[in-house]
């Protein structure tokens, strides 16, 4: 039934109470009239009758199914139509008696003590003449509450008549009003739900047809809205998984709030969660834990790079820039760190220095042989032709040294430039390694060292840049020749390989030990430094090689075992369509 009808009830109920109450009024006012009425009509019958007052008394209460009594003006009664007077009390107190004789009226509703039944009393006296008696007549109370009982019974039968069309009315005032609310209420409780295509159907076109038409207004927008937010959601984290750097956003206290995948796989953890974790757990350095003590009163981004020594096999560099703490969409202060690999920067920054280095190391050795030779002759050895000749060769000589120093080094440095090389042509390489085989054949027959050039029977083209390619090649064949004792052999052998092109250079030389074949292609690098300058070698020959090769697209290789010779080999990717030069 619902608060509706309750409401109907609590109505109807205090509406019956009052029309019940208000008859009840009516009735008794009525009664009271009639009642006085019939008071005058026995007073009167009773002064017609003079003597025998009781029997007049019975007689008239018989006719007019009413109880009278005559009172004296002391209160005694004097006949009573329905008891007998001389049982009955004094009625001087009775109020409706005192009543009367005051103001010649009374009327009571009260309980008989003679009859033992409510009833309802009207009393007449003449205030103006002492000698006539009170007239009261009274009807038994029961009167009252019958009529008025059949009052309610008709009032109850019309309360259910209305109680019934009140509910009727109420259910189709809910299905009419309350039904569209509910219809509302259940599609915004899927909404909340996560139910975003939830729609209400109404059709009205009174207000609550215009709230439905709102509703499924406010709902699309909301799909709208939230596609649009999940769109830019996966494309941040799309952005995020792929970026190349780590990015790691945390709290005040260094929690990872999130994480990205390089940041995982940069700090070791690509298998574990860290979102909730303090950053200093999953990256125990000192700094790192230094730096995220001082991320609330950072300024400006602070930069630290750490060498991560929890890698024993790998040596591993993190970059790691923290900004300063911003305040979030939440309220809550927030900082991003983020997190690079810095091994191959570092590699390069201490490469640079140790070419700095050498380079400084390798131009001194010679610039001060010159300084010495030269302060020698300036100090008077010049005027001896015995002295002055050695010094000068050898003056020459580093000067050379010198020279072939810097050229390599410029040669090198043009290399690692990355810049295009337009000057490329197709070249047959059988052509290029027998002009170099020719250039050394003099030095090796002087050292009595076979020198021999194995070429492929077809032509060898391949896209190359011709002065780099003979500069690589002479290299090899010099190195071969200058570390390969006389009655050795150099073989220098043109061939296919699995990349297109090989170029190939044999010796029977002393060899290279193991540990330092893998950095024999390094700058400066010399496996017999002594040796090395006392031939002439400037430690860039084989660097050069590495890079000429690199710079073709190809790669080098080397093999070796000590006292039986080395073996150097240049792939280089074959010319498709040679026919196009």
């Amino acid at each position: 039934m619902g608060l509706n009808g309750l409401a109907v009830l609590l109505f109807l109920g205090a509406a019956t109470a009052y029309v019940e109450l208000k008859l009840r009024e009516d009735l008794l006012q009525e009664l009271t009239q009639d009642l006085d009425v019939r008071a005058r009509l026995v007073r009167a019958a009773v002064a017609d009758e003079g003597a025998a007052p009781e029997a007049a008394v019975r007689r008239l209460g018989q006719l007019g199914n009413t109880r009278v009594t005559l009172i004296a003006r002391d209160g005694k009664v004097l006949a009573d139509s329905e008891a007998l007077a001389a049982e009955m009390d004094n009625h001087a107190t009775r109020p409706e008696v005192r009543q009367a004789l005051q103001t010649g009226h009374g009327a009571a509703l009260r309980h008989s003590a003679t009859r033992g039944l409510d009833y309802l009393y009207v009393a007449l006296a003449d205030p103006a003449d002492a000698a006539l008696p009170v007239v009261r007549v009274a009807v038994d109370a029961r009167v009252v509450d019958q009529r008025l009982s059949s009052i309610r019974n008709s009032v109850l039968a019309v309360v259910a008549m209305l109680l019934g069309a009140g509910l009727a009315l109420s259910v189709l005032a809910a299905r009419y009003l309350v039904r569209p609310i509910q219809v509302v209420r259940d599609a915004a409780e899927r909404i909340a739900g996560g139910d975003l295509d939830a729609n209400v159907s109404l059709d009205r076109s009174d207000e609550l047809g215009e709230l439905g038409i709102a509703f499924n207004a406010m709902s699309r927008e909301l799909r709208s809205r939230v596609g649009q937010l999940d769109a830019n959601r996966r494309e941040l984290a799309a952005i995020m998984d792929n970026m190349s750097e780590g990015l790691l956003v945390v709290d005040a206290n260094g929690v990872v709030i999130m994480a990205n995948r390089a940041a995982l796989q940069m700090l070791g953890r690509p298998n574990e969660n860290l979102v909730g974790r303090a950053l200093w757990e999953a990256v125990r350095l000192p700094e790192i834990d230094e730096m995220l003590h001082d991320l609330p009163t950072l300024n400006e981004p602070r930069r630290l790079r750490v060498e991560d020594r929890s890698r024993a096999t790998q040596r591993r560099v993190l970059a790691f820039v923290a900004t300063p703490l911003f305040e979030s969409g939440s309220g809550e202060p927030h900082g991003v760190v983020l997190v690079s690999d810095a091994t191959e920067d570092q590699k390069l920054l201490e490469m640079r220095q140790d070419f700095v280095a050498n380079v400084s190391h390798e131009l001194k050795t010679p610039l001060t042989s010159i300084c010495a030779y030269v302060e020698t002759l300036l100090g008077g050895a010049a005027a001896d032709e015995a002295v002055r000749q050695p010094f000068l060769e050898k003056i020459m000589a580093n000067a050379s040294r010198l020279s072939k120093l810097v050229a390599d080094i410029l040669n090198i440095s043009r290399l690692e430039g990355g810049v295009s090389d337009e000057s490329r042509r197709q070249l047959d390489l059988n052509e290029l390694a027998a002009a170099v085989v020719k250039k050394h054949q003099d030095d090796a027959t002087r050292k009595q060292v076979a020198l021999r050039l194995h070429a492929m029977a077809e032509a060898a083209t391949g896209l190359v840049n011709e002065e780099d390619m003979i500069s690589a090649l002479d290299n090899l064949v010099d190195n071969a020749i200058s570390y390969t004792p006389g009655g050795g052999a150099v073989d220098v052998r043109v061939a296919r390989s699995g990349l297109g092109l090989l170029l190939e250079v044999r010796d029977t030389g002393c060899g290279i030990p193991a540990e330092s074949l893998p950095r024999v292609f390094e700058r400066f690098y010399r496996v017999d430094k002594a040796r090395s300058r006392a031939l002439g070698g400037t430690g860039l020959g084989l660097a050069i090689v590495k890079h000429v090769a690199l710079k073709h697209g190809g790669r080098v290789e080397a093999e070796s075992e000590v006292g039986k010779g080395s073996t150097f080999r240049i792939h280089l990717p074959a010319s498709s369509h040679p026919e196009r030069e």
